[in-house]
């Protein structure tokens, strides 16, 4: 059985000291370098300190 993934979206998380905030729908070939400065710029629009950035990957599991 052999499976693949499909990428179906990716999203930044940016963990608040109470909480987090979710940038929806970048670009799938965006670098992690660009993401970050996304994520940097977003962060320095908050007024809780961001404590980390993630890049989260969502895909789809197929058999083939």
């Amino acid at each position: 059985m052999a499976v693949t993934a499909e990428v179906k979206g990716v999203k930044l998380v940016l963990k608040l000291e109470k909480g987090s905030q979710t940038v929806s729908n970048c670009s799938q070939v965006a670098t992690d370098d660009a993401l970050y400065l996304i994520g940097d710029a977003v962060a320095n629009l908050q007024k809780e300190q961001v404590t980390s950035i993630s890049k989260v990957i969502e895909t789809t599991l197929i058999e083939a």
